[in-house]
């Protein structure tokens, strides 16, 4: 029994290891508007590339908007440094239907390609949509997921990791995020959330749920050197899953928390 467990356990430590050494696969295809793009060129550069594959429709977008949102967190602390593409999964529909599926579900501010070249099967199961994300000049794929599993947290943090790899030109602050606790957690009412920074900041703190949708709950509080801790009153809020953000023009940390109501 402990042989079968621990060959198990090989089997399984193997196979994640392998699919943590995934890699992006290169094309140079010309986007909706005819702009071109090369993938490991923009990888170089230090961007960072989330592809959502989706066939046009209400669910595709369910899963695809959260990802969208967590590009879109990254806009003013790494302006021009991470992108959302959106490719065609069955790769035969026109561009204006891709373009007016992203404006009608607020996803405006993407990239859009229909081509064949541009494949969802290079990433392994069919997904709809699925969600990659890739970075770096060894070009590897940070997130793989698909329909459901995809949510803003993981991608948001599939994004940060490549950034922390030292794969955009992060400032020197970046790499050393608020220290962050809660307490309780999980919470009914009120929240006590203690963080601590190495410098003069000027933060807002955010609650974001599942879907990437946010609510400041705290907004230009001005901070030096040290430690502090703000309490949050979460008391109307429906119960599930949330997220702390805590975040400055440079830097940013994001906590899970578990509301009882």
């Amino acid at each position: 029994m402990q042989k079968i467990l621990l060959t198990s356990l090989f089997c399984l430590f193997t196979f994640q290891f392998i699919n943590a050494q995934t890699y992006a696969t290169d094309f140079t295809e010309n986007d909706c508007d005819g702009i071109s793009h090369n993938l490991f060129n923009e990888l170089d550069a230090g961007n960072i590339i989330v592809i959502s594959f989706v066939m046009p429709c209400g669910p595709c977008a369910t899963y695809s908007l959260p990802a969208y949102d967590a590009v879109e967190s990254f806009a003013t602390s790494h302006p021009g440094k991470v992108h959302f593409y959106i490719a065609d999964d069955h790769l035969s529909t026109a561009c204006v239907i891709l373009e007016n599926y992203a404006n009608n579900y607020n996803m405006s501010n993407s990239t859009i390609f229909s081509n064949p070249n541009i494949a969802w099967s290079d990433y392994g199961t069919y997904g709809m949509p699925k969600v990659i994300v890739l970075g770096g000049s060894d070009h590897l794929v940070y997130l793989n997921k698909n329909e459901n599993k995809i949510n803003y947290l993981e991608v948001h943090t599939a994004i940060s990791n490549a950034l922390a790899d030292g794969l955009s030109s992060l400032n020197n602050s970046k790499a050393n995020p608020f220290e962050i606790s809660t307490f309780p957690n999980p919470v009914k009412n009120n929240l006590t959330v203690s963080y601590s920074t190495s410098g003069n900041e000027e933060i807002k703190i955010e609650i974001i749920d599942l879907l990437g949708k946010s609510m400041i709950l705290k907004n230009n509080l001005i901070i030096i050197e040290g430690s502090y801790s703000e309490t949050l009153d979460l008391s109307s809020f429906k119960g599930g899953m949330y997220f702390i953000k805590i975040s400055s023009s440079t830097k940013e940390q994001i906590k899970p928390v578990n509301i009882l109501n």
